[in-house]
C-alpha cells in the first residue's frame, strides 16, 4: 500500500473541510497539500518532495514566507510528517 493512500480524505478543522491534493510545483516537484473545499487559496498545510535538500518540518516554516510548506527527501516521508502534523495539531491535542 502506498503511504498516500493512508491519508486522511477530507479532514474538518475550525468549520472547514479540507482534503488533499497532489500535484506538481512550478518548480517540477511532488507536493502534498490540504486544502479547501470551496477555497483552494486557503491550505491546511503543505509538503514538497525536495530529495536534494535537508527536511524542513511545516512547524519550522510559521512566520515565514512559505508558511506552513515543509519539505521532505520522498513522497512518502512527506507523507509521513503530513501525518504526524495533523495528527499533533488537530486530531490528538
Amino acid at each position: 500500500m502506498n503511504k498516500v493512500e493512508l491519508l486522511p480524505k477530507d479532514l474538518k478543522i475550525n468549520g472547514k473541510w479540507y482534503q488533499p491534493r497532489l500535484y506538481i510545483t512550478a518548480w517540477g516537484k511532488w507536493c502534498i497539500a490540504y486544502k479547501n473545499m470551496v477555497d483552494l487559496n486557503d491550505h491546511l498545510c503543505s509538503v514538497c518532495v525536495e530529495p536534494e535538500n535537508e527536511p524542513r518540518k511545516i512547524e519550522d516554516t510559521i512566520g515565514y514566507l512559505n508558511e506552513y510548506i515543509g519539505n521532505a527527501k520522498t513522497l512518502d516521508d512527506a507523507c509521513d510528517m503530513i501525518t504526524e502534523y495533523i495528527n499533533t495539531h488537530f486530531i490528538n491535542n
